[in-house]
């Protein structure tokens, strides 16, 4: 009996889902693992896009993203297997589970309907000359649009999101096969993108979703001869190239990790602008908006060498920096990034978010909210990403402001369309300080942020001066455990592995300290996709009148020690 235990994950454009293969005998039919997909898989889509082929696999070619671990042979059923939910047999899905699938969950169903599980199996069976097997894939994506055509609407599987990876996904299939069978349903998956579903202007912001889709598209008119298809999609990323970034290159999705992704796709599109009659100017433009975009990027790489977790994030690598300003300040996307040192792994790095109402990837910090690291260790942090399910309780807390380092009105709700601007600052050799005013809640609140590099020390002031009572929020990593310190209290001491101890004091008073909770939700941490860690979640209610002010220093505790 042959048993794979090994967790393993797929990486897609909205986040990862968990695969985890089955025991087989060896008279069963193969359960098939999906191998981890590489970031460069995440939006690389092929050669043409200035990917390089590998001269010795020409399956490299195809935009399939890394091949199985495994081999799919011939005469043997292909059953995968995706999450907890029952395998299934190439072939043999019925209709009625390609329009239902039985798992709820938005990121799965992205993978079985957008039919991503192939491309790793697809050019597995090329590499290894499986042509039955290659013809049997084939033949399920045939029969999935015979199954469940195009219904005019998002439902079962139509939405713009799924249809940009079932055409990505063909295109794997149609570069390896050739195979003209797959043609219809490629142009039922390009309609949708063509037309109103599109997700991008004039319906939509421009966004990731929109510039993955108009890639695609280039890269399914090429195959197919379809110069129109071509045509569309280049004007679209003409128009819309200028209106990706910011003027500091930032992403207006407001998440740091998918800074890094959109800065990956709009490179590949000025690849394709470049190669396009009559758009060369537009190409070399937004080249250098592309530029701008991966050194924010770095700025927005902690001292660790990690990103910062803004927004739908993960703690993945971020990006090397050089720059002899301390400071991004970023007004159209409200964002503060603030460091000492580009080498000095133990350099204080901070970030303060203010601006424009939520959107795309965002989250509910731009009342001031605040990341902080010094010493080399995270000390306040933001929640990360751990699911995409609008109807889970745990997207709802990662999202709404109370997983954040911000301060909220009692009985405070965030208000549509409010915004945050940033009305002070100042810089000097060893301290910034900004300031912050919104009224989110619909009422007044200005927030201060000094950051001292040399004391390793951050104090934040809250000020709602209409109403009486209001908690400040602050969240932890998780290496920082409670050491003194207890409700109605002043001050709290954590201290962390390497031995660095953390004072925070305050002129409120301390409400209480939660790590793991799970009803209601509070005192997490989502490091990567599906992964949740448990955190010190402070809450910290203002006492008397005027300003809240609690201050946090880390220092070198006893027992300190370096690695």
């Amino acid at each position: 009996m042959r048993t794979i235990r090994a967790l393993v994950t797929v990486a897609l454009a909205v986040g990862v889902v968990f695969v985890d293969p089955v025991a087989a005998r060896a008279d069963d039919p193969h359960v098939m693992p999906v191998d981890p997909a590489t970031y460069d898989d995440l939006t690389a889509i092929g050669p043409a896009f200035g990917i390089a082929a590998d001269p010795d696999d020409p399956t490299s070619t195809a935009g399939c993203g890394a091949a199985a671990s495994d081999p799919v042979p011939d005469g043997v059923p292909i059953v995968v297997r995706i999450g907890t939910a029952a395998p299934f047999t190439v072939g043999q899905v019925s209709a009625a589970t390609w329009k239902n699938p039985p798992v709820a969950d938005p990121s799965w169903r992205l993978d079985f309907q957008g039919l991503m599980w192939m491309k790793s199996l697809a050019r597995r069976a090329a590499q290894d000359d499986q042509q039955q097997s290659l013809a049997a894939l084939v033949a399920q994506a045939v029969q999935f649009h015979r199954a469940d055509p195009d219904p005019g609407t998002n439902a079962s599987g139509w939405d713009e999101g799924t249809a940009l990876r079932r055409l990505e996904s063909e295109n794997c299939l149609y570069a390896l096969t050739h195979a003209d069978e797959l043609a219809p349903g490629m142009a039922a998956d390009a309609a949708v993108l063509l037309g109103k579903r599109y997700y991008g202007p004039p319906n939509y912001p421009v966004h990731n979703h929109g510039l993955m889709a108009n890639l695609q598209l280039v890269r399914a008119g090429d195959l197919l001869g379809r110069a129109d298809w071509k045509a569309t999609a280049v004007r679209r990323m003409t128009a819309e190239a200028p209106l990706a970034f910011s003027k500091m290159g930032l992403s207006y999705e407001q998440a740091s990790g998918y800074q890094g992704v959109n800065a990956n796709l709009w490179g590949q599109a000025a690849t394709v602008l470049a190669a396009s009659p009559g758009t060369a100017a537009a190409a070399a433009t937004l080249q250098k908006a592309v530029d701008a975009a991966w050194n924010a990027f770095a700025w927005e790489t902690e001292p660790d060498g990690k990103i910062v977790q803004i927004g739908d994030s993960e703690e993945s690598p971020g990006r090397a920096g050089n720059s002899t300003a301390r400071t991004l300040r970023d007004d159209q996307t409200g964002t503060v990034i603030g460091r000492w040192s580009w080498t000095d792994r133990v350099t204080s790095y901070y970030t303060v978010r203010y601006g424009p109402p939520r959107r795309a990837h965002g989250q509910e910090d731009r009342a001031g909210g605040v990341t902080w690291s010094t010493l080399g260790t995270r000390v306040l942090v933001g929640p990360g990403k751990y699911n995409y399910d609008r109807t889970s309780a745990w997207n709802t807390w990662q999202i709404g402001p109370a997983s954040h380092n911000v301060a909220i009105p009692t009985g405070g709700a965030v208000k549509s369309g409010k915004t945050a601007r940033l009305s002070a600052a100042t810089v000097q050799a060893s301290a910034h300080a900004w300031t912050i005013v919104d009224d989110i809640y619909n009422t007044p609140h200005s927030r201060n942020v000094n950051v001292n590099r040399d004391a390793h020390r951050m104090v934040v002031t809250d000020l709602f001066s209409r109403v009486s009572s209001w908690q400040q929020h602050w969240h932890l990593d998780p290496s920082w455990t409670l050491e003194s310190g207890k409700a109605g209290g002043t001050k709290l001491t954590f201290r962390n592995p390497a031995g660095y101890l953390l004072t925070v004091t305050t002129t409120g008073r301390v409400s209480g300290v939660v790590r793991g909770k799970t009803s209601p939700i509070g005192g997490w941490h989502f490091p990567a996709f599906g992964v949740r860690v448990p955190a010190a979640d402070v809450v910290i209610r203002s006492y008397g009148k005027g300003k809240t002010t609690t201050t946090f220093v880390v220092t070198r505790g006893i027992g300190f020690h370096t690695f």
